[in-house]
């Protein structure tokens, strides 16, 4: 983005933190109100690793109702914080400590040299120290891949592992404002695929969710794949509102690619398999990662997602036939055994595990 629309971005956020920073201070002086470290999921090595969170305003107890009006307030509440700039916090992981401060949105991202962690999962603390008022701290957990793992997944969310319906703007805001996070519908044997290729590393690859959905939905989003029995795993998100560079959020294709190439990066000896959907940018997103980084992507599996335009159906099957020239298969699947059969195929899972995933497909 250049010219005026890029002073426009650079002047509606400069207005937004303006705002933000007002209504912190206001709820902030409330007592049943008070600053917070909402924190995401951490990911990386034996001996570095990265962990994100946000600082914000909440309320000291959430208010409990039930209700049609009830749902659409905590689905609008979603997309609605009060975040905290400049904030002071201090990082911990095992024995080593960050210190910073929250940016201008409230995100905290910290990069932390460690000492030979073992591999799985280990706790984060986050701690806000305000002069003058008692510390607060937030656990949190942060992801240490196994240097022995050869295999990485990689997701996308929306109409990947949860009907969203983001083609069909209607079913979409429907989905996500009156739609109670308990009722939400995951795509039939999705968890099984993801398991079953976790488990065809002998349960050491790692798996990460990247999306384009907002932050702010990190914590909805993690108990969906608790309730349904997904790999948990690192989500990677974006932050929704302008940007230095745009007015509503990054590029799905620019961000997704970037992403997952830096995984590449942090992780060189996995190659990786991509999952997603034709509904929006999926295919050309994983096409960038493939052209970028050939021989790294074992297979890419897109869920078809109807109805769906010709024009749009011909351009995926377009960038499938460049993957395959490129060594890499692209699938159009219309199902998780779909996948499933293709990666027993390649050799990482077995015959076993592609009847746990049709016994998922059934049972959905």
């Amino acid at each position: 983005m250049s010219g005026p629309r890029a002073w426009l971005a650079r002047a509606v956020t400069a207005a937004e933190h303006a705002l933000d920073r007002r209504i912190g201070a206001a709820l902030r002086n409330r007592s049943d109100w008070a600053a917070t470290v909402v924190p995401y999921h951490g990911h990386g090595t034996s001996t570095l690793v990265r962990v994100r969170a946000r600082v914000v305003v909440r309320r000291r107890r959430s208010l409990r109702r039930g209700g049609p009006a009830a749902t659409l307030l905590t689905g609008l509440s979603h997309y609605l914080s009060a975040e905290v700039a400049g904030e002071p916090v201090t990082v911990r992981v095992a024995d080593q400590e960050w210190r910073g401060h929250s940016d201008a949105e409230g995100y905290v991202d910290a990069t932390l040299q460690v000492s030979d962690l073992f591999p799985g999962w280990h706790d984060v603390t986050f701690r806000l120290a305000e002069p003058g008022e008692p510390s607060t701290e937030v656990a949190g957990r942060v992801l240490v891949v196994d240097p022995e793992a050869r295999l990485g997944l990689v997701s996308d969310m929306d109409d990947t592992i949860i009907h969203t319906g983001l083609t069909r703007l209607r079913e979409a805001v429907r989905t996500t404002l009156l739609v109670a996070e308990e009722e939400r519908v995951p795509i039939a044997g999705a968890a099984e695929l993801y398991a079953a290729l976790v488990v065809g590393d002998g349960g050491r690859a790692p798996v990460f969710y990247v999306s384009t959905g907002a932050w702010n939905l990190h914590s909805v989003l993690e108990r969906f794949l608790i309730r349904h029995r997904f790999p948990t795993g690192p989500m990677v998100m974006t932050d929704w509102g302008p940007g230095g560079r745009w007015l509503f959020r990054e590029g799905s294709v620019d961000f997704k690619s970037r992403t997952i190439i830096a995984l590449m990066a942090e992780h060189p000896r996995l190659r990786w398999v991509l999952v997603g959907d034709s509904g929006q940018h999926d295919p050309e997103a994983y096409a960038a990662v493939v052209r970028a980084r050939p021989g790294r992507v074992h297979a890419v599996y897109i869920r078809e997602v109807l109805p769906q335009s010709p024009l749009r159906g011909h351009h995926v099957r377009t960038l499938a036939a460049e993957l395959e020239r490129l060594g890499t298969p692209m699938l159009l699947i219309g199902d998780s055994a779909a996948a499933a059969e293709h990666a027993h195929g390649l050799g990482l899972l077995d015959a076993a595990q592609v009847d746990d995933v049709r016994r998922g497909v059934a049972a959905g």
